[in-house]
């Protein structure tokens, strides 16, 4: 796996660099969101907890991989500005896993709230219409004058 950088900012404002780079894989296939963090953590020298993968796009038929990677100044930073969803794709599987089974029991044992039943709607009694040549015809003003 080599990693080759496209382009590299820093966001002052959310305490990030974000990193656009190229994977090549002559010989294997997509890298994971975790051997990709290990890379760009080895490269600027930060811990991989502070590194994001946020998304990795192989073309049809090539051996190159375009990555978007956002590398944290701390781990707050990280942990309040990156959605909780991003941070699991980038857990190792076998703790990823183990943190989705967390969710679900949290999600089981959530009391869901019932909502107060509508009544229902009363129906108004239709108005009988009479046909037209029932109904008297009004004479207009301008006629009686």
């Amino acid at each position: 796996m080599e990693l080759k950088i496209k382009q590299e900012e820093y966001n002052a404002l959310l305490k990030r660099k974000e990193i656009f780079a190229e994977v090549d894989h002559d010989e294997a296939g997509t890298p994971s969101r975790v051997d990709l963090r290990k890379a760009i953590a080895s490269k600027y020298g930060v811990k991989p907890d502070s590194v994001y993968v946020i998304d990795v796009r192989t073309k049809t038929g090539t051996q190159n991989a375009v990555c978007e990677v956002q590398v944290y100044d701390d781990q707050k930073s990280a942990q309040s500005t990156v959605p909780r969803y991003i941070q699991t794709r980038n857990l190792p599987p076998d703790e990823r896993k183990r943190v989705m089974e967390e969710e679900a029991k949290k999600a089981e044992a959530k009391p869901k709230v019932e909502q107060p039943k509508q009544k229902p709607k009363e129906e108004k009694p239709k108005q009988e219409t009479k046909p037209a040549s029932e109904t008297p015809k009004k004479e207009k003003e301008t006629e009686a004058k």
